[in-house]
């Protein structure tokens, strides 16, 4: 039988992505961001980020954060999109927005009631362990080895 593989991935950003507070990358995200770009896969974000404007939460983001590594309407920030985590509706709004089935995204995030919400959707889940013992680094190789995305 064979796993039915994921096309979209989308990230939380503080304490999976960057250091909440630090304006610092997690170890190893960087270069995930890169492997999974580089296999082709639609990259996004589902993040609470409060009432701050896009500007204002850039200049909390590590100065070589850039949005414009992820797909434009693959960007749900709870400021922008009026829901928050753990909502049910903003992991639908994700999943409608990538366009495919729910079993096709994939939600990476160090949340552990984010994570059964967004199970509940449909969609797959990578819990991460948080700084500063985060296990983002193989992220690209166990979604290899299980299967969600070709070699």
């Amino acid at each position: 039988m064979s796993v039915q593989r994921v096309s979209t991935i989308f990230f939380d950003l503080g304490d999976t992505l960057v250091r909440s507070g630090l304006r610092a990358w997690v170890p190893g995200a960087i270069e995930t961001l890169s492997a999974l770009s580089a296999k082709s896969l639609e990259l996004g974000i589902i993040s609470n980020t409060g009432d701050l404007t896009r500007d204002q939460l850039s200049a909390l983001l590590p100065t070589d954060f850039r949005f414009q590594a992820f797909e434009t309407d693959l960007i749900l920030l709870s400021s922008e999109v009026g829901l928050v985590k753990p909502s049910p509706e903003i992991f639908a709004a994700a999943v409608s927005r990538a366009n495919v089935e729910a079993a096709k995204c994939l939600y990476c995030g160090e949340d552990l009631g984010e994570a059964l919400v967004a199970q509940a959707v449909g969609m797959r889940v990578a819990r991460l362990l948080t700084p500063p013992s985060s296990d983002i680094g193989k992220l690209t190789a166990s979604l290899v080895a299980s299967g969600l995305i070709a070699a």
